[in-house]
């Protein structure tokens, strides 16, 4: 997790650097969940089409 300005963003991580940032509906839940309740979360690829990436998000 990472900040933009003053908003929140989830950032996705490979090998200890930043890949990108996931946006989808309910991500603030799940920054809150990180943040108040120190869940930790992963992103599974599910499909790649052109530069877009489908992820799972999911508790581990």
């Amino acid at each position: 997790m990472a900040t933009s300005g003053t908003r929140p963003v989830l950032v996705v991580g490979v090998g200890g650097r930043a890949a990108g940032s996931l946006t989808f509906r309910g991500y603030l839940d799940v920054i809150g969940c990180i943040t108040n309740h120190g869940v930790a979360y992963r992103a599974v690829i599910v499909r790649i089409a052109g530069g877009a990436y489908e992820v799972r998000v999911e508790p581990i």
